[in-house]
């Protein structure tokens, strides 16, 4: 019996030539289709170039902005570079205002403005108080660390009723850079040199697996111990803490200890507030949180900083928790929380400052939630 007859030489590199490019262009049709049917522009075209926040908004400006998978939306600054819609001039008579402070959570970044904390909080207490509550939104992505310093200078200068900071495992986990945050852009990634990393990034802009990971995601049993390999970006979960989030806190609470300081000394309350990652909101709606893991130790570590400086402490995660399934509040791959988590977390902010001693408030707790003091 005869042997088959060999293959061209040609052949030896033709056939694997043609199927890897099949490959590709299968790739790049399927990630086409994926940005086509998922958009998104994350540059905000109003931020300037800042020496000290790295960046700032520019005043008068509006941006249009989407998450892959968020709406489409619009952000608008005022005359003092503040995502709110009122005036950062002086405080109008008979109006309350609140100053929010933090990153992107408290920016409401990937919201329609409507739907952000900074727009429910003032609605809702607004309607509560029955006088008008406006909140001039200093957040902004990567505000973090020692340029809160500045920014509690610019919030204490709007004369407000109380100053309100948005706190987030991100926020403490990052604030160890020293590097000032940048304007996102196609330029950064540029800077990324090395296969390894440029590989990375790729993987990482990729709209498919954007897309694969948010279906993933929801499944429970897939993203809690996906969540938990991610070591020392998870470890706020173990206790006890290991030496680099004992010193995450440590820095944190001396920067709280500074902000309480400007703050009392301005006679101005301040309240922390926090809203947990998405995979904490999971393991708290487990019957049984993985070994090793408890969800609300990080919280009571937060919680213990505000006490020793006088100031304020809402958690938000027990409203968050009242969801059936809180993770499905959040963005699954971008993790913020999105225009279904935030009014959620601003009532519970809301809720927090009628029952908490802030004098522009008392009014709103004497009248309007007297079961909010009888709770205390």
């Amino acid at each position: 019996m005869s042997s088959p007859p060999a293959l061209p030489r040609r052949d030896l590199w033709l056939l694997p030539l043609i199927s890897l490019l099949t490959v590709i262009a299968t790739l790049a049709a399927t990630e086409i289709f994926a940005r086509a049917v998922w958009p998104e522009q994350s540059s905000d075209s109003c931020a300037i170039p800042d020496p000290y926040l790295g960046f700032r908004l520019k005043p008068n400006c509006s941006s249009v902005m989407k998450v892959a998978e968020g709406p489409w939306y619009t952000s608008q600054y005022n005359e003092c570079g503040y995502r709110s819609p009122q005036p950062c001039g002086p405080v109008p008579a008979g109006t309350r205002r609140i100053a929010l402070m933090g990153s992107s959570v408290a920016e409401g970044q990937h919201v329609p403005y409507q739907d952000t904390i900074a727009a429910r909080l003032a609605d809702d207490l607004t309607t509560q108080c029955k006088m008008p509550v406006e909140v001039q939104n200093l957040g902004s992505a990567a505000y973090l660390g020692t340029r809160l310093i500045g920014r509690m200078k610019e919030a204490l200068a709007l004369d407000p009723d109380a100053v309100l900071l948005i706190v987030t495992p991100w926020d403490i986990e990052t604030e160890l850079s020293a590097e000032p945050p940048k304007i996102a852009g196609p330029a950064d990634q540029a800077a990324f040199g090395g296969q390894q990393k440029q590989l990375s990034m790729l993987i990482k802009e990729s709209r498919t697996v954007t897309i694969m990971e948010h279906y993933l995601f929801r499944n429970r049993s897939f993203y809690v111990p996906a969540y938990l390999h991610y070591g020392d970006k998870a470890d706020y979960l173990r206790p006890p803490f290991t030496p680099a989030w004992q010193t995450r806190l440590r820095r944190y609470d001396e920067l709280i200890g500074q902000l309480s300081d400007m703050a009392h000394a301005a006679g101005v309350p301040l309240m922390l507030s926090f809203v947990p990652a998405p995979a904490t909101m999971v393991m708290m709606t487990e019957p049984h949180p993985p070994p090793g893991v408890d969800p609300y130790v990080f919280i009571q570590a937060i919680n213990g900083i505000a006490a020793r400086h006088g100031a304020e402490f809402v958690d938000t995660s027990p409203a968050l928790r009242e969801h059936g399934q809180p993770e499905r509040l959040y963005y699954q791959v971008d993790g913020h929380l999105s225009g279904l988590g935030q009014p959620i977390a601003a009532q519970s902010i809301a809720e927090g400052m009628m029952a908490g001693p802030f004098p522009a408030f008392a009014k709103c707790r004497a009248n309007t939630l007297p079961h909010l003091d009888a709770a205390r």
